[in-house]
């Protein structure tokens, strides 16, 4: 009977089994990588908006962790907000199409005080504190009816980032998005059939095979997934189940500030400082308990290999194997990103 090779040298087709959809691994595609580096920000320190000092350049602040001019993380709403936190969602339809305003919430964090320091340069402390502002920011924004989700997402040197100081975004939509979406349907699915969490099992088999786990911290995992649509994409998930990352206890955010903090280094000595993105999945508002659903966070270096396949069929093409990407990245070890 023919298994999965550990580090397969010739293309094979996997299927995720919480989006439910088959990616196809092509080592034989590695040398059209092309990654490129975080290139520098035109606006100097000082001159950024995001800077001390220039406060006065962004909105009002919704939360802020630090007094004055020392502070370590702010939260305004976004100047270009995709979604506007004002009036009703006026759901309405126009013969077979839906409509509804574009009602959410939109805030930038400002991750850091420091204009060169990226997440990679973050020290664990300082990254448990911003976890600690996206929890707080999901407790809060999460007692308006309205909202049904909340996303986090960093893109760092990211070609559409308008600045390179370190920020992210925190949203809230009154739909579930659908990618997420998508990862819920699977869950359930796979709960339906076995009475067991998709996402537990996934880590019980990957701790168990070890290929695929790049580090670990109390309560915490770091792999790089079986059927990866990015190459070198890492998910960093609780090691017991949970669903909804606002419960996230305050002891908590130590460890899982500490790994986020070891993966993105490692990326960075493997991959010599490309961007990258970081997402959080976390279950919807409604259903804090969920048995089925696992909240993460998805890491993906931005390395420009996505073909026209990807955009015609949905179909993903990895040329790096998740075993050979966890292997260098566990190679790369925890010392300075730089």
């Amino acid at each position: 009977m023919p298994t999965p090779s550990d580090r397969p040298t010739t293309s094979e087709l996997r299927r995720d089994p919480i989006l439910r959809r088959w990616v196809i691994i092509a080592p034989e595609h590695a040398s059209e990588l092309a990654p490129r580096r975080i290139a520098a920000d035109a606006a100097a320190p000082g001159q950024c908006p995001f800077c001390p000092g220039q406060e006065a350049m962004n909105p009002i602040e919704v939360a802020r962790v630090g007094d004055g001019a020392g502070w370590a993380v702010r939260v305004t709403p976004d100047r270009h907000p995709l979604l506007r936190i004002e009036g009703e969602l006026g759901r309405r339809a126009v013969g077979m199409f839906d409509y509804m305003n574009a009602v959410g919430a939109h805030e930038l964090v400002i991750d850091t005080p420091d204009h060169a320091c990226g997440w990679a340069d973050f020290t664990p402390a300082h990254m448990a504190c911003l976890l600690g502002v996206y929890r707080d920011r999901s407790r809060d924004l999460r007692r308006d009816p309205r909202f049904r989700h909340i996303l986090v997402l960093m893109n760092r040197g990211a070609a559409w980032s308008r600045f390179s100081h370190a920020h992210s975004h925190v949203v809230a939509t009154p739909f579930a998005m659908k990618r997420v979406e998508d990862e819920m349907a699977g869950a359930r699915e796979y709960y339906r059939r076995k009475e067991r969490c998709a996402f537990c099992d996934q880590l019980a088999e990957e701790r168990h095979a070890g290929t695929r786990v790049v580090a670990e911290q109390p309560g915490f995992v770091a792999l790089a997934p079986f059927a990866s649509e990015h190459a070198y994409e890492v998910w960093v998930l609780p090691s017991a189940h949970a669903a909804d990352f606002g419960r996230s206890e305050d002891d908590a955010l130590a460890p899982l500030g500490t790994l986020l903090v070891d993966v993105v280094g490692r990326l960075r000595r493997v991959l010599d400082d490309v961007p990258y993105s970081v997402v959080l999945h976390t279950g919807p508002l409604d259903q804090p308990d969920s048995v089925d659903f696992h909240w993460h966070w998805e890491i993906v270096p931005l390395l420009g290999h996505e073909l026209g396949i990807e955009w015609a069929t949905g179909i993903y093409s990895n040329p790096v194997p998740p075993e050979a990407a966890a292997d260098a990245l566990r190679r790369a070890g925890t010392g300075p990103a730089r």
